[in-house]
């Protein structure tokens, strides 16, 4: 196949706009290139371009293919850059990785040399409460397994329609799988942002519009060429990329999907309408775009994880010379990469050296992979850092997970955790009835995570609450009106005395809470409104706590507890201004969250206990801890004690 320049330089386009998007720039407030990660979409055409061209004119000169020759190409391609970056990544992880980071970070390793990453990362950030995507050094690679399943699967099928069809029905057949999956697509991206995103059947209409530009190039290499416009097509394509990626906020739209058609169809233009004659084309076609073309596979490779152990080093926000720093080291690893590794192992190793080397390579990494989970993260790595916490966890994930074991300790059996019912009802929580005494007032919690910390630190100081008795049911913020259909006939609610609804309220929550407390109010139990809990804006990655004590601080309460009062976020004040106005209007109870935790008179809210344990494990969340100390100021306060002592 004959060499385009200007398609290296093409890829220097999408690895520049990925690069530029994941160091999430603002000028002003104003995001620069927020859809810079439509470069991944471009790669993604190129990619099927030039595997189609590949197949089919091996298929046309040959009537014939060898799989085995094909797969080996692409492990060439492939694995070695990639493990290379692995390697060199694992050191820097051992250090900088706390236990729960390091295992998930061990995880990822298994899912992006088994090209799975995609499905990994898609079950792992869609739990409730999980890491900063910025933070996960190997995120990167769900774009890559995507290809590589591409790969698998795509020859097989070009192959099989090569011999069975005409090739004007092979141009017809790509057409129409185009349509067909970006109507899939498009359905997916409605039902399921999150799937849509990192699933290769929202993605194979993208590299099927590359592959169809792949078969017209090789059977109507002439098609629509000549025409006196089409010299101004790829300027305006080029166009269209630029301000898609300049302007298309990425996480406000349904992308993939209607919104990413341009950005395919733009860059099938410049593949299609690219001549040597041709400004775009010699633009480039120079040494600058094309070098940086070259090593646009490495680039993308390294600057992820050179930006997330960044990120991850830092206490505070990544300053200008941290990113100048991250992409000047990110070319400089590419480019050693590229020379060392990359072209020798493409282009030079003897086949059986090279698969030995690959072979023994994924090994180290798998042991290292299995031994850090039998391991539990080595927590021990971190005895300097475990004194400075003293008595606390300094790994604020495991404090997440013990949150949800009150829960799971009460549901028979059920594993309860946060991506299953964060904002929806467990299976215990819909059948079963948790009351245990005819005679007890029944208060059952309503709400998202927040309402599992509230039942947390009821149920921890039930003893406190004079014959009370507390359960859960777990609901979206936005009060959706079949959990609320489901909630009206679950045992507890029947049960229970009183209902205590305790989200984080979310806007569309707040709209609906006036119907929901009418709903409910009629059902003749007792209503009580809890307002939203104090949250915390830290200056750091880390919340307020562990961003103050890894800066040299003490774990002082009083200290801490006094700074975390100038961190307090005013929008969830505002909001508990909204909440507490609509609980009077509807005549029910409305109890302070906030009062547990802030005192604008001592002008302290309680990040830690007097005990000098944390209360928050993020910038709300209560740890066990937390909800011990905040139930118990709650019994202080004398919740629900109004109506049990009218009982």
């Amino acid at each position: 196949m004959d060499y385009r320049a200007e398609i290296d330089g093409f890829r220097s386009l999408a690895v520049l706009a990925v690069i530029i998007y994941h160091l999430k720039l603002e000028l002003g407030g104003v995001s620069i290139l927020p859809g810079g990660f439509l470069g991944v979409d471009i790669f993604f055409v190129l990619s099927g371009f030039l595997i189609s061209k590949i197949i089919l004119l091996e298929l046309d000169t040959t009537n014939s293919f060898s799989f085995r020759n094909f797969y080996t190409r692409r492990v060439r391609r492939i694995l070695p850059p990639l493990l290379l970056v692995i390697l060199v990544m694992l050191p820097v992880a051992w250090m900088v990785l706390l236990p729960s980071e390091l295992e998930r970070f061990a995880h990822s390793l298994v899912g992006s040399i088994g090209f799975f990453s995609n499905i990994f990362w898609f079950l792992h950030l869609s739990e409730y409460g999980a890491q900063s995507a910025l933070l996960q050094p190997f995120l990167h690679t769900w774009s890559l397994s995507i290809e590589e399943q591409f790969y698998i699967f795509f020859p097989i099928m070009l192959v099989m329609l090569y011999g069975w069809i005409s090739r004007k029905g092979l141009g017809i057949t790509l057409s129409i799988l185009i349509v067909v999956f970006l109507a899939l697509c498009v359905i997916t991206t409605d039902f399921h942002k999150g799937l849509s995103f990192y699933s290769p059947v929202s993605r194979a209409w993208e590299l099927l519009a590359g592959a169809l530009m792949g078969f017209v190039s090789l059977h109507r290499p002439q098609a629509l060429q000549g025409y006196a416009l089409s010299r101004f097509i790829p300027g305006g394509a080029l166009v269209i990329l630029l301000v898609w990626m300049a302007t298309v906020h990425l996480e406000d739209v349904a992308h993939p999907g209607f919104i990413t058609i341009p950005v395919i169809v733009a860059t099938c233009a410049l593949l299609w309408f690219a001549t040597p004659d041709e400004p775009i084309t010699r633009f480039f076609s120079m040494r600058g775009p094309v070098w940086i073309g070259k090593l646009s596979y490495s680039l993308y490779l390294w600057h992820f994880p050179v930006f997330a152990f960044g990120r991850q080093m830092r206490l505070d926000q990544p300053t200008a010379m941290d990113m100048l720093f991250w992409i000047a080291l990110s070319f400089i690893l590419a480019w050693l990469g590229y020379h060392f590794v990359e072209r020798p192992f493409r282009f030079q190793l003897p086949l059986r050296l090279f698969f030995r080397t690959i072979v023994a390579v994924i090994a180290i990494i798998l042991i290292f992979s299995a031994v850090v989970t039998l391991e539990g993260g080595f927590p021990t790595r971190f005895s300097g850092l475990a004194s400075v916490y003293g008595k606390n966890e300094f790994d604020n994930e495991r404090l997440r997970d013990q949150s949800w074991m009150v829960l799971s300790n009460l549901s028979d059996g059920e594993e309860i955790y946060a991506q299953r019912v964060a904002d929806k009802p467990s299976a215990y929580e819909i059948r079963l009835s948790w009351y245990t005494s005819p005679d007890s007032y029944k208060v059952l919690v309503v709400g998202n995570s927040h309402s599992k910390d509230m039942f947390n630190a009821l149920h921890l100081n039930q003893d406190r609450f004079n014959n009370t008795e507390f359960a859960r049911f777990g609901m979206s913020a936005d009060f959706t009106q079949d959990q609320l259909d489901k909630m009206l006939k679950a045992p507890n609610f029947v049960e229970a005395d009183a209902i205590a609804i305790a989200p984080r309220y979310s806007r569309a929550g707040l709209e609906r809470l006036p119907e929901v407390l009418k709903q409910i109010s009629a059902t003749g139990k007792t209503v009580y409104v809890i307002g939203n809990t104090s949250e915390f804006i830290s200056p750091g990655k880390l919340p307020v706590f562990d961003w103050h004590i890894r800066r040299g601080g003490h774990v002082d309460a009083s200290e801490i507890n006094h700074l975390a009062y100038n961190y307090e976020a005013d929008n969830k004040r505002q909001r508990n201004k909204k909440v507490k106005e609509i609980a009077r209007e509807a005549g029910v109870h409305y109890l302070s969250r906030r009062s547990l935790i802030c005192s604008d008179t001592t002008k302290n809210c309680a990040l830690l206990t007097p005990e000098g344990l944390k209360t928050m494990f993020d910038y709300g969340h209560w740890t066990l801890a937390g909800a011990r100390y905040f139930g118990a100021q709650a019994a202080l306060e004398n919740w629900f004690q109004t109506e049990m002592t009218a009982r």
